[in-house]
């Protein structure tokens, strides 16, 4: 659940700034297929890939940890449940 929300907010972030998946995974050292699975939430992102991903995208680290909120204050992650 939180591994989708926040790879939906790094591709956010990274279409934003125009940059293609292959674009930001060699600025950061990564493959295309990497961060694809970070993006779709498949591959676990520890901390410091996450700090790492801000850096590049030139976003603060809450912009991916915190969510977003909802026209009524609702959280996004809540329309994830918990499997």
């Amino acid at each position: 659940m939180v591994c989708r929300c926040i790879g939906m907010r790094i591709q956010q972030a990274r279409e934003e700034l125009g940059l293609t998946q292959q674009e930001l995974a060699s600025r950061l050292g990564l493959t295309q297929a990497a961060l694809s699975n970070y993006e779709l939430g498949k591959r676990r992102l520890y901390l410091a890939n996450l700090e790492q991903i801000a850096s590049a995208l030139e976003k603060p680290l809450s912009y991916f940890t915190e969510p977003a909120v909802d026209e009524d204050d609702t959280p996004t992650w809540s329309r994830y449940p918990l499997r």
